[in-house]
């Protein structure tokens, strides 16, 4: 299916203008601030849509809910990959996984409560970091058999990007003057 001129440049004229949005300082565009931190900043405002007008909690509280979200969804997936296979290293390789799937998610399941709205901002940081390794763990535990190659390759990226996702929306408390 062709393109047409006018369609491509609707679309390049598009991209600029977030990337412009982006890069431009406004101090009261949290979520610009927030997703430009981030690992992907086309997903997180993708994910994040286009209303700019949330403040760093409600961004940072969205995060973390969205991360929980993404990390539980992966862990349904992996018990139904373990269910799949019958082979031994794969179901080692999962069961790493949602070790460190699980790991995460107990965390951010009391991020909220335990950090956030006690207004600990390095420790909701530092859990973002947690999510960011954890998933790169999960990728990284196909590559101790080899001749493995992850099947959950995307899962783990997207998991990683919510985590760096976190720890941007974490740094705006640090930068930026807020108003809950």
């Amino acid at each position: 299916m062709a393109t047409s001129p006018s369609s491509s440049f609707g679309s390049t004229l598009v991209l600029c203008l977030i990337i412009a949005s982006l890069i431009t300082p406004n101090s009261s565009n949290y979520l610009s601030d927030m997703c430009i931190r981030s690992k992907s900043p086309r997903f997180c405002l993708q994910v994040f849509g286009r209303n700019p007008h949330r403040r760093p909690y409600q961004l940072t509280q969205e995060a973390i809910n969205l991360a929980l979200t993404n990390g539980s969804e992966t862990t349904f997936k992996i018990y139904t990959l373990i269910d799949q296979t019958k082979d031994g290293n794969l179901i080692v390789i999962y069961n790493l996984c949602l070790n460190y799937y699980q790991a995460a998610i107990d965390v951010l399941k009391h991020t909220e409560e335990d950090y956030l709205k006690k207004g600990l901002y390095n420790n909701v940081n530092e859990v973002g970091k947690l999510v960011e390794q954890d998933a790169l763990f999960c990728e990284n535990a196909f590559q101790t058999i080899p001749g493995y190659v992850s099947t959950l390759t995307k899962d783990n990226e997207s998991f990683g990007i919510f985590g760096s996702i976190i720890v941007s929306a974490a740094g705006l408390f640090n930068s930026l003057s807020f108003k809950k």
